[in-house]
Order: structure tokens, then sequence, then C-alpha cells
């Protein structure tokens, strides 16, 4: 099966593509011999559509039976090739792509560049909740299987000839041109391409076995460092405690999964109003009656516990694998008693200036207190909700023991960050924020 390598490249290709390719030329000649031709095209971002579909006329007006179509931006192993053509064939799967990954743009990082995220190029075609069908890539995939799909990049694939003679017969030689969606947004190039294949009954194929690299700009920052660094295990065990209405009953599941599925080494401790209360939430852990404030509930809690870390969040909170490794690998490496868990949500936490859902040492609250009440004390109970956590984060910065875990993930469910809807819990808490601000003002003046 002859095979024309065609890729476009502007002023500069990327090193990774060019020792990729020479490695999977030597490989062919004395492996597979399926490259017959080649093509190499420049072209500027504005002439991407115009170049892919002049290499699928230079395929046609070739003798090739397959066009690899490689962007001079990717790297490969030598054999990638042979892997392909081992699983594609001309009618069953004329489309194989490799493995490849787009970076996302997900949002402004506030300093002009972009917080990004790799994606798979694996698409489906997808109604969105407006009613427009997109193509929507997969969130994961299975390793070194070929993935039925209906779209993938133009970055790294095999196409069969007869793929670019039924979409030229049924629309003309307009392969890559771009087309809109129904929502009148103009899709990519690539994405063009397998909108048409679809309508063409084209099948479409990814090999997850057949990796690639993609070399792209990122903006590199602390969230990459903390994300991929994997922290030591950790050791001690840690008493989540939960203060919780019987309004919010809905909430404690999917805490407590999250929280079982994290660490074996933390436990949960429910803080409730009455019996029924307790009733509903204790097969998820246990429980204290003590109605009141937060704060009131938080001291009743601590009182109840005998490990050796405490961690106080609400009930709308989600636990990311590895929080435990990475706050009590800060503790130890910072010797610090009050950790900062990393919330995803409030500004001040993500900067590693604050802390929502602190996890504090039990030798601390017993020797200093958490708050300026003094030992055995986690919480001031003059706040009803408020301002208790900068309490606790602006005494542990006086005595020095204040450290952020940024990879102790345990994400905040609260409006602030769009992933909980206000209800009568978050408006009650609001309409004593002022109060709460100004008694924290005070107290820190008194004890500054």
């Amino acid at each position: 099966m002859s095979v024309l390598l065609g890729y476009l490249h502007g002023a500069e290709i990327s090193a990774s593509f060019q020792a990729s390719l020479q490695a999977l030329i030597a490989w062919d000649a004395g492996h597979g011999r399926h490259l017959r031709q080649y093509a190499a095209l420049k072209c500027s971002t504005d002439g991407i559509v115009a170049g892919r579909n002049s290499l699928a006329k230079a395929l046609l007006e070739s003798d090739c039976e397959w066009l690899f179509m490689v962007d001079s931006d990717m790297g490969f192993d030598a054999d990638a090739l042979d892997r392909l053509m081992a699983v594609a064939h001309p009618s069953e799967r004329p489309i194989v792509g490799g493995l490849c990954f787009a970076y996302k743009e997900i949002g402004p990082d506030g300093k002009g560049g972009f917080h990004c995220l790799p994606v798979p190029t694996i698409f489906d075609w997808v109604q969105h909740p407006d009613g427009h069908h997109r193509m929507t890539s997969r969130s994961h995939y299975p390793v070194n299987q070929l993935v039925r799909c209906a779209a993938t990049g133009a970055a790294f694939v095999l196409i069969h000839r007869s793929v670019f003679t039924k979409i030229a017969d049924e629309h003309g030689p307009v392969w890559f041109d771009r087309i809109r969606g129904t929502d009148g947004d103009v899709f990519g190039e690539d994405i063009s391409f397998f909108v048409r294949c679809g309508a063409t009954e084209i099948p479409v194929h990814v090999h997850t076995g057949v990796r690639t690299t993609h070399q792209k700009t990122i903006w590199l920052s602390e969230d990459h460092f903390w994300r991929d660094w994997v922290a030591p295990p950790a050791t001690d065990p840690v008493t989540v405690i939960v203060p919780t209405v019987a309004d919010r009953v809905g909430n404690i599941e999917r805490l407590a999964t999250s929280l079982r599925a994290s660490t074996g080494l933390a436990e949960a401790l429910f803080v409730v109003d009455d019996e029924d209360h307790a009733a509903a939430v204790k097969e998820w852990g246990r429980t204290v009656i003590q109605p009141g404030r937060f704060p009131v509930k938080v001291n009743a809690g601590y009182r109840h516990t005998d490990t050796p870390w405490v961690l106080v969040v609400g009930d709308d909170v989600v636990f990311r694998p590895g929080w435990l490794d990475h706050a009590q690998h800060v503790a130890k490496a910072y010797r610090a008693e009050v950790v900062a868990t990393n919330d995803l949500a409030n500004p001040r936490v993500m900067a590693g200036e604050h802390a929502t859902h602190p996890m504090i040492s039990r030798r601390y609250i017993e020797e200093e207190g958490a708050s300026w009440d003094g030992p055995g004390v986690v919480c001031h109970e003059g706040y009803r909700h408020w301002f208790c956590d900068d309490e606790i984060v602006a005494k542990a910065r006086q005595r020095g023991v204040f450290q952020a875990a940024l990879g102790a993930i345990v994400e905040h469910y609260h409006p602030i960050s769009g992933k909980a809807d206000m209800d009568e819990v978050y408006e009650r808490n609001d309409r004593y924020a002022s109060q709460d601000r100004d008694l924290f003002r005070k107290r820190l003046a008194a004890n500054s």
C-alpha cells in the first residue's frame, strides 16, 4: 500500500518534527516500504485551508493510495506510520489518526496569557444544551486501542484516497473549506473535513497506541507545578469536621464519597441540629448533635475528636485525590500548624494567602488555640459564619505557622465560583457578612 507523506510548514519546522521525520523515513526504508512520494507545502496560518486542499489534490494526482498528513510541529515514533497502516483498511477504516492532543485555552490567566488544558483530539458529534450539535472532545480514552469516533485533528492522520473522491463527488474539491455550524460559528478546517466525512458516512478511527507530541506555546505557572507534583503519602489520621444543616442533606453523599475515595486516613464528623438530622447522615460518618452557628458547631465537633489533625469544611466541598498527601507534606516540610487547602474558588485561597478550609494540628489547638480565644478553641463563637477562617489564618500568620498547600484540592462548590446556586443558607450567611467583618477587624486590632 503506497503512501504520500504530506505536510505544511512556515518559515521553520520544529526540531522534534525533523528528528521524527528522519527516523520514520529510515524505518520505512528498512521495514514497511510504504512511502512513495512527499509533498511539503509552505503556507501561512491564513493559508492552511488551501494547503490541506492542495495535499488532497496531490494525492489524487499521484499513484499513491494513502495520504499521511502530518503537521510540522508534531513528534512521533519511527514506526508510527507502520502501526497506522497495520490497522487501516480502504473501506472499513479509511481514516486512522494517531493519539494527538490540542491545548485548549480555558480562560485568561490575568497576566496576559491563558490557562490551558490538554485535550485529546478524539471528537464526538454531540448535541449541547442549547440544541446545537458540535464536535466535542472526549474527556477520556482507552489506552492502546482502536477507537471509533466522529472526528480527529488533521495533525497526524492517514487517509485513503477514496475519502477525497467521495467528498469531491458529493461536495466538490472543497475538502477542508471551513463551514458553519447550526449556531453560526465557523468550524476549523479539520473539523469541517470530518463533518463532510460524517455526511458521507465515512468511518473515522483513532489508534490511541500511536502516540505523538504536539509542540505548543503554553504559559507555565504555579498551577502546573502543583497539579503535576506528586506528594509523599500522608501518614497521620485526620478528622474532617463538617458543620451542616438539615437543608443541606443532599450535599452529604457527594462530600462523603469523594472523601472516602481520596484517602483511608480521613474520617467525616458531621455536626448536626437534632436526632432526625443525625439519622439522615449517619451512614456517611459519625455525628455530633449541636444546634447553632457554624463556629459553635466547629468547636463542638472538635471536642469529639482525638486525631493529630482536623480539617474544617462546609458541606459543599469535593475532595480531590492526593489532597491529604499534599497538605501533610507541606505541614511537615515547613513546620506548619495551619495548612490552607486549595478550594479552587476564592482568589485569596488560590493565591496561597488564605484558607477557607484549613487543616489544623491538634497540638496547636490545645496549646495555642486556633483563634484568639486561647487554648482548646478552634473558632471564635461571636461570628455567624464568615471570618472564622480569617481569624484562624491571621493568628497562624502571627505565630509563623501558616502555609498553603496549593496541591491539596478541596474544591468548593459555591456560588462565588459559579459551581452552585444561591440558596437560603448562603443568603443567610451573606446577610451577616458585614457584621462578621466588623467583628474581625475589632478583634484583629485588639490582638495585633
